[in-house]
């Protein structure tokens, strides 16, 4: 027998329930906190292999892409080597260097030298060029006359001659341009080349 007033009674099983709702609402509460965690560390997880594959791919592609790169040069090396062994050699470049720089003073600077193999109507030659300073203008026309007196350089000419200043000294900047003709076979006698013998 409850001997309590009912306004009582009810206050007591109004806070009864007060608390079982805040009890249910911390529990869902807790329960949702927890899904928000165990969600962000499974974000995080999948970002970061999300990462790790991006980075696997990258590598991958880095790798074909290089892959690719050296096949391509392979390709072109072995098509050079393949037009090289079918051209006829007439004489070793080598020799034809030998002869240019014995035939330099001492007084001139080479800068450029270039050697290109090329088709005329005449046949196939090869279009050098120098290129450097020197001393003076009498030194550029001495190796100019050098080589048009030699064997086997033709269509030598001096292209400019002009001045310009070297270590803060004055000197002449020149370019010289020849042809040899190929269609001729050559040989090397004392590191210069001359036109060989025929029976």
């Amino acid at each position: 027998m409850n001997l309590l007033p009912n306004k009582y009674i009810e206050r007591t099983k109004s806070r009864a329930r007060s608390s079982r709702v805040a009890v249910l609402v911390m529990l869902v509460l807790g329960t949702i906190v927890a899904f928000a965690t165990h969600s962000r560390f499974a974000v995080n997880s999948a970002s970061k292999r999300l990462t790790i594959g991006q980075a696997r791919a990258n590598t991958a592609i880095e790798l074909e892409v290089d892959a690719t790169s050296l096949k391509q040069n392979k390709d072109e090396l072995k098509t050079f080597i393949k037009q090289y062994k079918s051209e006829e050699v007439v004489f070793e470049m080598g020799q034809l260097v030998s002869t240019i720089t014995n035939l330099l003073p001492e007084s001139m600077t080479l800068e450029e030298l270039a050697l290109d193999v090329v088709e005329s109507s005449n046949g196939k030659g090869i279009s050098g060029r120098l290129a450097g300073f020197a001393k003076s203008d009498e030194v550029i026309a001495e190796v100019v006359s050098s080589l048009q007196d030699r064997e086997p350089f033709s269509a030598v000419r001096m292209d400019f001659s002009k001045s310009r200043t070297v270590r803060d000294l004055q000197a002449r900047g020149f370019k010289i341009s020849f042809f040899i003709d190929l269609v001729q076979r050559w040989t090397v006698t004392n590191q210069f080349a001359t036109v060989e013998d025929r029976q």
